[in-house]
This record gives structure tokens, C-alpha cells and sequence, in this order.
């Protein structure tokens, strides 16, 4: 369980090094809720990912949270803010920060390259 712990603690600190208020851990997405933040909210079985992969809209400044809970082990990439995340098999994992640059951000996996969603970001 301490293993657990500190692997989850670290991987906090280091998506904090990356400059935007980061929170990437496995704890139900609502009990750190921002007002005002946009909720994305993916689901991964068996390669395929719920909802479909598609576009949101966000402006610019505005918080956000995606709660990937995935069926495999995998790590959660956000382009264009240098964002990762450890994606456990069967454990929610929720990624927040604050957009600050404008455009379209994927919002993907590593290891099995499946495309979750793309932030459209203005």
C-alpha cells in the first residue's frame, strides 16, 4: 500500500513541475471539483473508448478535468502542456489544469496511441 502511495505522490510532483496546477491521481474526480470546470469524463474497454473521440471546447483560462478510467495499464498524454499521468487498469485517474495556450489539444494515450478526445481550446 506505501508503494502505491508514493508512486502516486510522485507522479503528482512531477506533473507539477510542468507549471500548470496538475492533479493527477487515482480519488473520485468530484472530491477536488473547481467551480466553473469543465468535466470530461472517458472510458477505455477493450480498445475502444466511450464517448467517441470528438472535439471540447474550452476557453482559454478555464479549469479543467478529465477522468480517464481505462480496462488496461497505460499513461495519459495532454499535448501541447507536456501533461502525463500513470493510467492503472480499473482505477479512475483525473488530470486537471488550466489551459493557457489556445488551439487543438489531443488528449491521448501512450503506450496503445488511442486518440480519447481533442480540447479545442480559445
Amino acid at each position: 500500500m506505501q508503494v502505491r502511495t508514493l508512486a502516486a505522490l510522485a507522479a503528482g510532483v512531477l506533473l507539477a513541475g510542468c507549471g500548470n496546477a496538475v492533479t493527477a491521481a487515482p480519488m473520485p474526480p468530484a472530491s477536488r471539483a473547481v467551480p466553473g470546470e469543465v468535466e470530461v469524463r472517458i472510458t477505455i474497454a477493450r480498445g475502444h473508448v466511450t464517448p467517441p473521440p470528438g472535439r471540447v471546447r474550452v476557453g482559454r483560462g478555464r479549469p479543467v478535468a478529465i477522468t480517464v478510467t481505462s480496462d488496461v495499464s497505460d499513461e495519459l498524454r495532454v499535448h501541447g502542456h507536456d501533461l502525463n499521468a500513470p493510467l492503472p487498469a480499473g482505477r479512475p485517474v483525473t488530470v486537471r489544469f488550466t489551459p493557457v495556450l489556445s488551439g487543438l489539444l489531443p488528449v491521448e494515450t501512450r503506450e496503445h496511441r488511442l486518440t480519447l478526445t481533442r480540447l479545442a481550446v480559445g
